[in-house]
């Protein structure tokens, strides 16, 4: 981005593990940037299903900057008229709550996003069995940093869901770095978000980075295999999916659990 997105420094002290929380072995990970490599003992980050090469990624980002976005009317009429405070959807008394850690720039996120996520949505969230809170984790270098800022900008305009999900619709190829300003203005301008306050708050470390700092104790405890990872909590504890990516009958096995 035209302000360079900076990797905020790596959290002092992880939060104590809640009791009955499954723990899981460590693979390989790939960090933000080398700076914050001592937040993870490791994770495997489960790249397969390229989003499409690296032409037609720099495709996609010249459409998307000059405001040929795919799915915009899609996307909005999904996610009308569901509640949507900050990086929370749906109604805030539902009893389960499923978390997404994602990176917008994820291939694989987006496959779970187009194919399970909003049945996802359609089956717990709209009916308001479970609430679903979308926290980013930039996993992809400093691109997926820039990524995050503009996402979180979004989200103070509550507009994160429909933000993450025009994006995945409009994805870039990871190897291409495309989350520029350009680009990010692309997506806001087609949701309408005010753009003033936009990049004001894209710029506003002070916003992303305590996020990111929290995601990256979180995922370091938890030992998440990479993105998407997924905590489902309800009354009767907690379940964690992670390493592969789970489809609509493995959230529905963890919803139950939790119940």
């Amino acid at each position: 981005m035209a302000d360079k997105a900076k990797t905020p420094p790596p959290p002092k002290k992880a939060p104590q593990k809640k009791a009955g929380d499954a723990k899981r072995s460590p693979w390989p990970i790939i960090i933000i940037v080398a700076v914050v490599a001592v937040i993870a003992a490791g994770g495997l980050i489960f790249l397969s299903q390229r989003s499409g090469d690296a032409d037609s990624g720099a495709s996609n980002a010249a459409d998307v900057e000059a405001g040929k976005l795919k799915d915009v009317k899609q996307v909005t009429e999904f996610f009308a008229g569901v509640p949507q405070n900050g990086n929370t959807l749906g109604d805030p008394a539902a009893p389960v709550t499923i978390t997404e850690f994602a990176d917008l720039r994820c291939p694989v996120c987006k496959t779970f996003a187009l194919e399970t996520g909003n049945q996802m949505i359609g089956t717990f969230v709209k009916p308001g069995k479970a609430k679903y809170v979308f926290r980013i984790w930039p996993i992809l270098g400093p691109d997926s940093v820039s990524a995050t800022q503009c996402a979180i900008a979004a989200q103070q305009q509550n507009k994160l869901f429909e933000y993450q999900d025009l994006w995945y619709h409009n994805q870039g190829d990871e190897a291409v770095e495309y989350a520029t300003p350009a680009f990010c203005d692309g997506i806001a301008k087609a949701l309408g978000l005010n753009m003033e306050q936009f990049q004001k708050d894209r710029q506003d470390e002070a916003l992303w980075t305590p996020e990111v700092q929290d995601v990256q104790v979180i995922a370091a405890q938890e030992n998440f295999g990479g993105t998407p990872s997924f905590i489902v909590e309800g009354p009767n504890g907690t379940q964690v999916l992670t390493g592969s990516l789970p489809d609509i009958a493995a959230i529905t096995e963890a919803v139950k659990a939790v119940q």
